[in-house]
């Protein structure tokens, strides 16, 4: 096994598009690190880069301690595992898995231990007669597995590999992976676009924009403190609401006003967040995660300038939850973080700066009988509230 180092990696194509810019990143030996972000953003291409089955424009690739920038892909000690399988039809699971064994003219009883003990961990004992079309989705993606784990590489290289499973199969596969890494304990660098499956899986997350890296971080801290809008928006599911409010002291109380509403901010947040002091009297962009609302009829003892009112326009229920949406009467917030959120989001940036108003989601105890068209007041957890610079939609943290 061996760690993978970028440096100052960047990729631009022949016609001038730049995929990558001045990338850094260090990836530790054994460690499970996942590369996230919208469609087109250049995860893959970084990724194809790792592999060699894209030319590095600039900067160095290391696997170990070898520059890689010029070996063949054969030559880099590494597996790939793509998200359409790539499996011989006309050959059994076994045979799929041992096949680039053979072309290495590795001993038979070699081959045969390695395919035999990555089918006991993969649980594809009873399969090894069978050919592909014989095999679901998920056992397809086992047996693709198995060919990577086989050539015991120094690095395993998965390009959104569950991207084809439907959903239900996606939560499995994805726990499974995850523990197959854990046991082998094989560098691992895995591109998805599902933001859930790179909080699940990873031991850290890479977040990349426009060929960007813009935050590295165990998943908890991606979370809890994101860098900027971007991050803050494309990591959370449902994603972050944001809105544009005045930050205020009055009486020796912080608070932030928006929409005709004003809410205290809970000292916590304060204390976490000290550079805030410079903002008094400025608007900042305020950060309300769906799941830190809660209905006020369910929450007992809730203090009255921690609740806003609103109409509930949708009622989602999801069984262990239930969504609300519903209107804050203020401009959507948008920047260039945002407005590239919405376009991966699908939705018409153009529609959204006509809009006086934000959408917001809530997600509820399931218990809350809120109904559509129902007003309703709900509690904002103002300690775990995220502030933002307007002008430059970066955290705000320290001093």
């Amino acid at each position: 096994m061996a760690g993978i180092t970028l440096e100052d990696v960047g990729k631009v194509y022949a016609d001038g598009t730049r995929a990558v810019s001045d990338l850094d990143l260090d990836i530790g030996d054994g460690e499970f690190m996942v590369l996230v972000g919208p469609s087109g953003c250049g995860k893959t291409t970084v990724l194809r880069m790792v592999a060699g089955l894209e030319e590095i424009s600039e900067g160095a690739v290391r696997i170990g301690d070898q520059v890689v920038n010029d070996l063949k892909p054969r030559d880099r000690d590494i597996a790939m595992v793509f998200q359409n399988y790539a499996l011989y039809p006309h050959m059994t699971v076994y045979d799929n898995m041992a096949f680039g064994l053979k072309l290495r003219k590795v001993p038979k009883s070699d081959i045969q231990r390695r395919v035999g003990d990555a089918a006991n961990i993969l649980g594809l004992e009873d399969f090894l007669k069978r050919k592909p079309r014989a095999l679901s989705g998920g056992q397809r993606q086992r047996v693709a597995m198995g060919r990577a784990i086989v050539r015991e590489p120094q690095a395993f290289l998965m390009d959104e590999p569950l991207s084809n499973l439907d959903a239900k199969l996606r939560v499995q596969m994805r726990s499974e992976i995850a523990r197959i890494q854990r046991a082998l304990r094989t560098t691992t660098m895995y591109v998805t676009h599902d933001q859930v499956e790179a909080m699940t899986m990873g031991d850290r997350v890479a977040v990349i924009r426009k060929g960007a890296l813009q935050q590295v971080e165990p998943p908890q801290i991606l979370y809890d403190r994101p860098v900027n809008l971007f991050v803050a928006g494309f990591i959370g599911s449902p994603a972050m609401n944001m809105v544009e409010a005045r930050l205020e002291r009055t009486n020796g109380a912080s608070t932030i006003a928006f929409g005709g509403m004003r809410l205290s901010v809970d000292d916590k947040a304060l204390q976490n967040r000290p550079g805030l002091k410079a903002y008094e009297g400025k608007n900042v962009i305020v950060g309300v995660r769906p799941e830190n609302m809660e209905d006020a009829s369910l929450a007992t003892g809730a203090p009255d300038d921690r609740r806003i009112s609103t109409v509930v326009e949708l009622r989602e229920a999801l069984g262990s939850q239930i969504a609300i949406h519903f209107s804050i009467d203020a401009p959507a917030v948008l920047t260039e973080d945002t407005k590239e959120l919405a376009h991966d989001a699908g939705t018409e940036v153009g529609a959204l700066a006509n809009q006086n108003t934000s959408t917001f989601i809530a997600q509820l105890d399931p218990k809350s009988n809120a109904r559509e068209g129902d007003r309703m007041e709900l509690v904002v957890d103002t300690a775990r509230l995220h502030f933002f610079d307007p002008e430059t939609g970066l955290g705000i943290y320290g001093d």
